[in-house]
């Protein structure tokens, strides 16, 4: 069991400095709040009418460093479920939608407010679920979670929302198993599909989720047949391909060596690599099942 003591030892930090971060937290991080718009692009607003932003909360300095450690040495190596994509080294995007490959009807929904409906307290308890000591576990969480949630823009955040989701996570992959889905998640984005029509078992998804405590986006929660996308990547049976917008916007750069365009262009290459790749055995290769 990993005490206080051993935890300053993985982080390489001595028991002051870890206690001065702990008790002086708030000078650690920084405010970046920007407007949450619609497809309209007007601000959008809560049903108070206050004006909904995205607050991110990047931490610096010595906690930074402390929260790659963190990740480093203690998070990567508790092991995610292969229904997870966001946020894990060598997983992205693109292969998130090559799992669905073949599938025809698609079921996509968004957490709502992921990071912040994410509390000090769960995070405190799947520290615990894990095996660690109360202690760790308290100080842990202290350095991982700021104003009582999970702060969106530090190193340990993607991973530590990926096993705060683990419980609501399993119960729908067992779900999916026992109807012959295909489930995934790239962070707050979730997919479900199948070969054939499910769509009646929609409500019964959307249960579970709200059940373990998280809230769905209602406007991006869609059940799909034609030209499904998951997240951002149209997938067909016989592969991936990226809309015809996005297409445009590669022809439009006039200079195709600027650090946009070429990272647009290798985007767009790495979508038609992977799609071209046989689904079976990308799944094989990234231990997906």
């Amino acid at each position: 069991m990993l005490d206080a003591f051993k935890l300053c030892q993985i982080l390489n930090i001595k028991p002051k400095e870890l206690n001065y971060l702990v008790d002086n937290i708030d000078n650690f991080y920084y405010l970046i709040s920007n407007p949450k718009l619609g497809k309209d692009g007007v601000q959008l607003k809560d049903k108070n009418g206050k004006l909904r932003t995205r607050d991110l909360y990047p931490s610096i300095t010595l906690l930074k460093n402390v929260q790659r450690g963190i990740y480093r040495n203690i998070l990567k190596r508790i092991k995610l479920p292969s229904y997870a994509f966001g946020g894990i080294e060598r997983r992205d995007n693109i292969l998130n939608a090559k799992m669905h490959q073949g599938n025809k009807f698609f079921f996509n929904t968004d957490l709502r407010n992921f990071y912040p409906g994410i509390s000090h307290t769960q995070i405190y308890q799947m520290f615990l679920s894990r095996g660690f000591a109360p202690q760790t576990a308290n100080i842990l969480t202290k350095l991982t979670t700021y104003k009582g949630m999970l702060p969106q823009g530090t190193p340990t955040s993607p991973y530590l929302a990926n096993l705060a989701f683990v419980n609501a996570g399993n119960e729908l992959q067992e779900f999916a198993k026992l109807h012959s889905l295909t489930f995934t998640t790239f962070v707050d984005d979730i997919t479900l599909s199948g070969k054939t029509d499910f769509q009646p078992l929609a409500n019964t998804i959307i249960d579970i989720i709200t059940s373990k405590g998280f809230k769905i986006s209602h406007n991006k929660t869609f059940y799909q047949t034609s030209m499904p996308k998951v997240t951002n990547v149209i997938v067909m049976r016989d592969g991936l391909r990226l809309s015809d917008s996005y297409k445009a916007k590669i022809e439009s750069f006039e200079d195709k060596e600027t650090p946009q365009a070429k990272g647009s262009i290798n985007y767009f290459n790495r979508v038609t690599k992977v799609s071209t790749q046989k689904a079976l055995k990308v799944k094989q290769q990234i231990g997906f099942n």
